[in-house]
């Protein structure tokens, strides 16, 4: 996965300026903020951050095959990727002034640690994004849902916005925000099945081969008929956390 990760994944010009657009009102507007990126993949958003924000990131992956991945592409001076996992983050105490997750939380074990740990290496007025799909938010993948419904059941397994709610407020953070942003992945089906070829999406590769091979044997079709192509969309939720006054000093 971590060979066609980044074609794959990669934002599309309007992708970005959605999550550039969400983030924007909570980021400190200082040029010598520190974001970490945690579970950072090979880099997408690494890029994309310290060149929106103007800020070092620090991008922290536990996959071998992602970090290797990621430094064969160029970055901005001030992005790094680095090896670490959610549960044991390896920066030092009040180190960071934002934390993003993108597509990341259902990946980890212990979600407990990780807000202790996010706490523990956020500044006193740090906030946490949390970006993917969550249990709740099944029906915001209709173009997805429609090749592969048997993707369905893989939501029941992903946490809840209120779970994830409730972890973070026993770890001394307060839910500043929920959003839901829309992003256009694909300009048309045609590229979407060339994206969704490559399966370097976690529910996809849990899927059979036969299922997998069905869905895109629908989806190449679809394609291909495809007399006015329209964009393919995707909601995500964000949630944005910040340290409870109460806990900030």
């Amino acid at each position: 996965m971590a060979a066609s990760y980044r074609e794959a994944r990669a934002l599309s010009p309007q992708a970005a300026d959605a999550w550039r657009a969400a983030l924007a009102p909570f980021v400190p507007k200082r040029r010598d903020i520190t974001i970490l990126d945690l579970g950072a993949g090979t880099g997408r958003f690494a890029g994309l951050l310290s060149r929106v924000f103007a800020g070092r990131v620090i991008g922290v992956e536990p996959a071998l095959g992602m970090r290797s991945s990621a430094s064969q592409f160029q970055w901005p001076n001030e992005a790094t990727v680095v090896g670490g996992s959610a549960e044991s983050i390896p920066l030092r105490d009040g180190s960071c002034d934002v934390a993003w997750l993108s597509q990341v939380l259902h990946h980890i074990r212990d979600r407990a640690l990780c807000a202790s740990e996010l706490r523990r290496v956020l500044r006193g007025d740090g906030r946490v994004f949390i970006r993917g799909a969550m249990a709740d938010s099944r029906d915001l993948f209709p173009t997805t849902l429609r090749f592969f419904p048997g993707i369905a059941p893989i939501f029941d397994d992903l946490p809840t916005i209120a779970a994830t709610v409730s972890t973070f407020r026993v770890q001394g953070f307060t839910l500043e925000a929920h959003h839901r942003v829309e992003q256009q992945i694909c300009n048309n089906l045609r590229q979407f099945a060339e994206r969704t070829r490559l399966r370097a999406d976690t529910s996809l590769a849990l899927l059979s081969d036969d299922e997998f091979a069905a869905g895109m044997a629908a989806l190449d079709e679809a394609a291909a008929c495809e007399v006015e192509p329209s964009p393919v969309v995707e909601t995500l939720d964000l949630l944005v956390f910040r340290v409870a006054l109460e806990n900030a000093a």
